[in-house]
């Protein structure tokens, strides 16, 4: 390894190395010895020593280290080529099938998160470009704030704001059963906060805008749990003068209105749906629809109050919620309510409408009516 800034040269002897890097990094003329990187972790393992270092590599994403042993590793993936090169350490945040999320830290210390998307994919060009469009004009508490954007050479780079506490996803359903513990006040607002978000994009913005893609993992938390809508990547513009748009369907399933899943009839109501079904999570502490490859489909619907709030939670507020939701989830566009009243109904400050819907239009009415049957027996009156 003569060449500490460059690619690491393969050598067979000893047996226990192997590379694939290439290219340079920047500053690979300067004295440095921070391209080997150097484990900080507790070594419980014969011959400890083999483990403790990994060399970097400019162009790969890949962790190399020296005669891993089986088992799980927790590794910090360094990518000192990607725009703010006067910094070495990036962290990994998360991926999708089309991007890398990474961390980094501005010149003046602001710690922000860079969203790589895939430029091979014509599904990561398309959606670099939408995003820049749709948030880069939309100023508001609760939308993730986009600093700038990047392209350089293949690299398609946006930056936001670093979200210290990821996303509602994580906060609700955890990764390997252990999720963290939100209490009753904090979904509450969170709750509010995505619907305010909404009604920003639907009503007040300058660029009318449908989402198209909510659910919680597009919700993300900061240092106070304060949300903010994110992932602009399948956003449209809503135009006034159309009552609707045809469009490619593009989406989560479990989140997408009916008319849009099914006829590709888009408006600004599919993403009240998909808001109803984020606030029955929030409820229920569950996934929307979990997948169990040896039973069937769980859904939501079986379930009410998450058990991790036992008696803590304030019951009219959690009422509200589920009624609000329901409305929202309506399988017909027209009478789920705009965002605005969506958000006078959660904080108390207009009555909640009478829920009035037909599910046997699209689905089971014996599962809507097990949720029926739930909410009413929490109703005050039938206490």
């Amino acid at each position: 390894d003569q060449n500490s800034a460059g690619e690491a040269r393969f050598n067979p002897y000893p047996k226990d190395w192997g590379t694939s890097s290439t290219g340079q990094f920047w500053d690979r003329l300067s004295a440095s010895n921070e391209y080997t990187a150097k484990n900080v972790s507790v070594l419980r393992m014969s011959d400890s020593e083999l483990y403790t270092t990994a060399r970097l590599s400019p162009l790969s994403l890949t962790y190399y280290a020296r005669c891993l042993a089986n088992g799980n590793y927790t590794v910090t993936l360094h990518f000192a080529e990607i725009i703010f090169r006067d910094n070495r350490s990036y962290q990994s945040l998360g991926r999708r099938v089309f991007d890398v999320y990474i961390q980094g830290q501005l010149l003046d210390g602001t710690i922000i998160a860079v969203k790589q998307l895939s430029s091979k994919s014509k599904q990561g060009s398309r959606e670099f470009v939408n995003e820049i469009a749709m948030i880069s004009g939309s100023q508001h508490p609760n939308l993730v704030r986009l600093y700038g954007c990047c392209i350089e050479g293949k690299h398609l780079l946006l930056v936001y704001e670093y979200m210290e506490n990821n996303s509602l996803a994580h906060a609700l359903f955890g990764q390997e059963g252990s999720p963290s513990y939100l209490d009753w006040p904090s979904r509450q607002r969170i709750c509010i906060g995505i619907a305010k978000g909404l009604v920003y994009l639907h009503e007040e913005s300058p660029l009318k805008i449908v989402h198209r893609d909510i659910k919680a993992t597009n919700v993300l938390l900061d240092s106070d749990l304060n949300p903010k809508i994110s992932d602009f990547g399948l956003a449209k513009l809503d135009e006034e003068e159309n009552t609707h748009i045809s469009t490619r369907v593009a989406g989560t399933i479990g989140y997408m209105a009916p008319e849009y899943a099914l006829w590709g009839h888009l408006t600004y109501k599919a993403d009240v749906y998909s808001f109803g079904v984020v606030a029955l999570e929030m409820v229920a502490g569950k996934n929307n629809v979990k997948y169990r490859p040896s039973e069937d489909y769980v859904c939501l619907l079986d379930w009410l109050m998450d058990p991790r709030l036992g008696s803590s939670f304030n019951q009219e507020e959690a009422i509200r919620m589920i009624k609000v939701a329901l409305l929202c989830t309506n399988p017909s566009p027209t009478p789920r309510p705009i965002m605005s009243k969506v958000v006078g109904m959660l904080q108390g400050h207009i009555n909640v409408q009478e829920l009035n819907m037909d599910p046997s239009i699209y689905g089971d009415d014996l599962m809507f009516q097990s949720l029926r049957d739930e909410y009413n027996e929490m109703r005050p009156d039938k206490a």
